[in-house]
């Protein structure tokens, strides 16, 4: 892992960024709060659905503390079909606290985000990188593929490159600076061109990649992971009682629930409910249903 192979890296997909950029406002408004938001909206969503629900919550939510002042169940309306609904409710927890512990203001020191309901490393490098300006590297899922290939020959670097390397490959790149640009460069590119399945033809660092041997040989990463059947899971039974209670402004009884889905027993029905209950994303009071 020569400063120089890194520096070199830098360059091209830099270059390559040039021809390629994509706009996405989290990344441009050196706004930490928008930078916050865009952190939650994008973790297990597509860039497209992520872009749409960044917009409308900003929209609905301006900043932090009217997020914070919110009722929670326009909050769940407005996160709408976004999935993982809970990012909703803990987004909003994480404003609230910024009110109560920051004067209002989101944070930029790493721990004090790391404090924050529904904040983990990706997110908060995400508000210190593009909210504050800091030199940091935002490893997504894409940043650690394109480490884990080009410097380690690795095929499946989710699974298979350590952490202390992705550490490593980080810092190189910090120490070069300008974050900034680098950052959203390397995402684009991981999502463009370093692939789960590679475009190795078209790749302007497959002269160095130590992957690419093995890709133009046949090999294919394993599965990162098993992919969960969504049609019938309680995810989905969850997201359909939520878009019930998303067209009533008024309670919906647990009975009328049940019977519009069409659920197969009452202990089904109380499964679901307590769950959605448990993470706040609805209430109960007489067998009455409401969000929030």
């Amino acid at each position: 892992m020569a400063r120089d192979s890194v520096a070199q890296v830098r360059t091209i997909v830099l270059d390559w960024h040039q021809d390629h950029f994509v706009e996405f406002p989290w990344r441009t408004s050196k706004n930490p709060y928008h930078s916050l938001v865009g952190g939650f909206c994008t973790q297990q969503t597509q860039m497209s659905r992520a872009l749409e629900t960044h917009t409308r919550w900003l929209n609905a939510f301006p900043t932090v503390a009217d997020l914070a002042a919110a009722e929670t169940s326009q909050v769940i309306r407005v996160w709408g079909k976004t999935g993982y609904p809970r990012r909703a409710v803990h987004l909003q927890q994480a404003a609230q606290q910024c009110v109560e512990r920051f004067g209002g203001q989101i944070p930029s020191e790493l721990e004090d985000l790391l404090s924050l309901p529904g904040v983990g490393p990706f997110t908060a490098e995400i508000v210190r990188c593009f909210g504050f300006g800091l030199e940091v590297i935002t490893t997504d899922t894409n940043i650690v593929r394109i480490f884990g290939r080009i410097f380690q020959g690795d095929l499946q670097p989710i699974k298979d490159t350590g952490k202390d390397t992705i550490k490593q490959l980080s810092a190189q790149f910090v120490a070069l600076g300008h974050t900034n640009l680098i950052n959203p460069a390397l995402m684009d590119f991981g999502a463009a061109v370093c692939t789960g399945r590679p475009k190795c033809e078209s790749c302007p660092v497959s002269h160095i990649c130590k992957a690419v041997t093995k890709f133009r040989s046949g090999q294919v990463p394993k599965p990162q992971r098993r992919n969960k059947v969504y049609a019938g899971s309680d995810r989905e039974w969850r997201g359909k009682i939520l878009e019930i209670l998303r067209q009533y402004s008024r309670p919906v009884s647990e009975k009328k629930i049940k019977k519009i889905l069409n659920l197969e027993s009452e202990e089904q029905t109380e499964r679901l409910l307590a769950g959605l209950e448990k993470d706040l994303l609805i209430s109960r009071e007489k067998h009455l249903v409401r969000l929030g």
